[in-house]
Order: C-alpha cells, then structure tokens, then sequence
C-alpha cells in the first residue's frame, strides 16, 4: 500500500487517509474533553479557581470581575467548533423526521443530523459531540488536517488557562551584596536567579538552608505538614501522630487549643532516618517496634563505648 506523510505531523500514513490515524485519534480525544474543559472554563471565568503559592506583592492595577484569558480561551474553542460544525453541514440539504436519539451508523440519521448542526449560541460540550458522532465526515474531508489544527490548537490553549500553574517555594533573602529580595523557586530546579540582582543560588544548598531554619520551631502535627508539604508531599498529619503514639517523636509542649508541638527538626530526622527510637521496650518480645528500639540502643552504646588504651 502507497505511503504519504501526515500533513499535521509530518509521519507516516496510508495513501487513503487525510490525517494519520495518531493525529485522528488526539482529536477525537480533544473533543471528548471539550464538555469537562467547558465546566473548568466558566469556573475560571467566575474567578471561582483560586491558584496558589504566588510569589510578590498584589498589583496595583483593579482586578477584574472576570478572568480575560479565560474568556478568550473560551471564545476561541467556541469558534473553532461552530466554523467546523458549519463547515461540515455546509450543502446537506435539511431534512425533516425522527432520528436515533443515541449514536447509530443508520446513513439516515446520519444525514438528517449532519443538517441539523448546532446553533452558535448551543453548549460547546453539544458542538463537540455533534462533530464525534459525524467523525468520519470530519476527519474523511480535504480539509481534516486544517481541523485537526484548529481544534488540537484551541484545546491546548483551554487546558493552559485552566491548568494550575508550578508551585512556588520560599528559598529565603537573596543576600548577595546586600540585596533583600526574596528568592523564589519551582521543584526540580538546580539554580536560583535572583530578581532582582540576577544572583544565582544553589537549589539544594538553599533548601538545606531553609529546613535548618525551621528545623528548632515547634508546631501541631497539622501545622508541620502543611509547612513540610513542599518538601514532603506525603507528610500527613497522620503520619506525624503515628511516630508519636509509637514513641518515635517526643512531644514538646502544647498549643494554645490543648494540641501537641513537636520539634519540626525530629520531624525532618525521621523523614531522612537519622534518629533512634525512644521510649520503654520490652526486655525480650517479637514486637518489632521493640526489637528496633533494642537494636538502635545497642548501636548508640557500642558508638559511645570508649577504648581502653593499657
């Protein structure tokens, strides 16, 4: 069979097709994705998603009662959709009758529902289905590769606006030459620029500087996570009661509400564990948090054991 290459993607395809069968399927997918993408989408128009870790002062400038780049996101799906769905119904003669309510293969219903498109002000999520269910109109015409384009662009750029953005974490004052900037970073980076004065800064030695900071302050179980979480996703304040009741962590005192504190330093210890565990153990038990307890004692005492010089 004859070979051409995709005008989208630029591999391989049968010499019968328009777009290649990869190509053909991501829109297939994108436009599954549209009625999801549409609920995200007014949600962030309403400026009901909140995003966090943002790094700087608010902006001087008057916010407004709507997200723009969402809106813009929006209108820019909703075109591409009704030019296809319009493209496609463009010379089908309309047709009076009933048709399947779900999706069939009868030609009929085919036809009769490929001149009945979507009105322009018709939910994008009903444009999207409209244009699945005359799929192999749509992806069969001289033109499949312009609208693989169209929608695989628009899609893209609804999935940016809504998407979160990287998460920020405090890596502290810049303090090279005296400069007071606050530097700021995204995970898994390996240097920091500062703003300010374009000083780079060592990702990992700022974090172990950040961590030794905090590492005497005390707080809740719940208060240590949430200040861990960057660090150590899977802390839970859970996680931080268990080592307690099981004697790893001591307790240090007790906050205005009657709540546990705990060093956040035997919090970060056991996380990288470099501590022993405390607290009484049985003399001879199959217990395993015991025979830890046992073997961690014999270890510091053999450590601490002095030579006998003669």
């Amino acid at each position: 069979m004859p070979q051409l290459n995709c005008p989208t993607c630029s591999g391989t395809m049968p010499a019968h097709l328009k777009v290649c069968r990869a190509c053909a399927a991501g829109t297939l997918r994108d436009l599954a994705d549209v009625p999801s993408l549409t609920v995200e989408l007014d949600c962030a128009i309403a400026r009901q998603t909140v995003f966090g870790d943002r790094a700087g002062g608010r902006s001087a400038e008057t916010a407004l009662p709507w997200d723009q780049r969402a809106r813009e996101a929006r209108h820019v799906l909703g075109s591409a959709l009704f030019e296809w769905t319009r493209y496609l119904a463009g010379g089908v003669h309309p047709m009076a009758g009933p048709i399947c309510r779900a999706r069939c293969e009868h030609q009929t219903c085919v036809y009769i529902s490929l001149g009945r498109p979507p009105r322009r002000d018709a939910a994008l999520g009903a444009m999207a289905v409209w244009l699945l269910r005359h799929q192999r109109q749509l992806l069969g015409r001289a033109a499949a590769d312009e609208a693989v384009d169209e929608i695989r662009e628009a899609v893209r750029l609804a999935r940016r606006t809504i998407d979160r953005p990287p998460s920020l974490w405090y890596a502290g004052p810049c303090g090279v030459d005296g400069c007071d900037a606050d530097l700021y970073a995204r995970h898994g980076v390996r240097t920091i620029r500062c703003r300010q004065c374009y000083a780079t800064h060592d990702t990992a030695a700022r974090e172990a500087w950040l961590l030794a900071q905090a590492a005497d302050h005390l707080g809740t179980a719940s208060g240590i996570s949430r200040a861990l979480h960057a660090f150590h996703p899977d802390l839970t304040p859970s996680v931080i009661r268990s080592y307690a009741h099981r004697g790893r962590l001591i307790r240090k005192g007790r906050d205005q509400l009657g709540q546990p504190t705990y060093r956040i330093g035997d919090v970060l210890d056991l996380l990288a564990g470099h501590t022993r565990l405390l607290g009484p153990a049985c003399t001879s038990c199959r217990h395993s948090t015991c025979r830890e307890i046992r073997t961690s004692r014999v270890e510091i005492d053999m450590r601490e054991r002095k030579p006998v010089i003669s």
